[in-house]
């Protein structure tokens, strides 16, 4: 290409043509190109500053599975990519929405206190692990199973021995932290729940504002109060707003 722009350049030259020179774009010679007329395609620009620093939008709440990831399975768990979000940090909200009424979900109890799991707590099956086949065995070799807490915390790996799917007369569950809970689901609850709404009243005035800590055995009853109506709340169907599970 360089060859076929010289060669005309030459002649016009010798029949005595004033031939304009090449301008040599790396000295700066020659016409400037136009600047672009869009300010948002310049760096640095006022423009490009405010699409830079526009945030995104809010995520939307994750719609909570439904129905059991395999329905020929004995026990009905979610699907396992979802309970890898779910486990990746407490999910308060989210543990009120699966343990509510309609939900199909496996409950289990346990048989025994294990770590800060406790004598007949209720838990919600995520998975069961079978023992392999022709593997080295473990415990009783009847499985584990992977479980939600009402406070929204996951337990692996609990053997099967140490669950029964037998409901006890007085199941207990994890200590639901009030504060953990989003402002919609608080409002839901205090709004949809005479019980909750008292409890929730009385122990604002009970613990003054104290979340965790040392406590009065006056706030820790309250707190205990309402952890107990949040939970009759949800068992009896209660309506809650659909929780953000990432």
């Amino acid at each position: 290409m360089r060859i076929s722009l010289v060669v005309p350049l030459v002649a016009l030259v010798a029949c005595g043509g004033a031939a304009a020179s090449r301008p040599d774009p790396a000295s700066g010679g020659g016409s400037a190109s136009a600047p672009s007329s869009d300010p948002a395609a310049a760096p640095g620009s006022s423009a490009a500053s405010v699409a830079d620093s526009t945030p995104a939008p809010a995520p939307a709440p994750a719609h909570l599975p439904t129905a059991c990831a395999d329905a020929s399975a004995e026990v009905c768990t979610p699907a396992s990519d979802f309970v890898d979000r779910l486990c990746a940090r407490p999910h308060t909200d989210a543990a009120l929405a699966l343990f509510g009424k309609t939900t199909p979900f496996t409950r289990l109890y346990l048989r025994g206190k294990l770590d800060e799991l406790v004598f007949d707590e209720e838990v919600l099956a995520l998975r069961f692990h079978a023992q392999p086949k022709n593997g080295i065995q473990v415990g009783s070799g009847a499985g584990s199973y992977d479980v939600l807490r009402w406070d929204g915390t996951c337990s692996m790996g609990i053997e099967a021995e140490m669950i029964t799917r037998t409901r006890p007369p007085r199941p207990k569950t994890a200590h639901v932290p009030w504060h953990r809970l989003g402002d919609k689901t608080q409002d839901a609850l205090v709004a949809g729940s005479e019980a909750v709404k008292r409890a929730h009243a009385r122990r604002g005035k009970e613990c003054m504002g104290a979340m965790s800590g040392d406590v009065s055995a006056a706030c820790q009853k309250a707190d205990d109060a309402l952890v107990d109506a949040v939970v009759e709340y949800v068992r009896g169907g209660g309506a809650l707003p659909p929780p953000f599970v990432p």
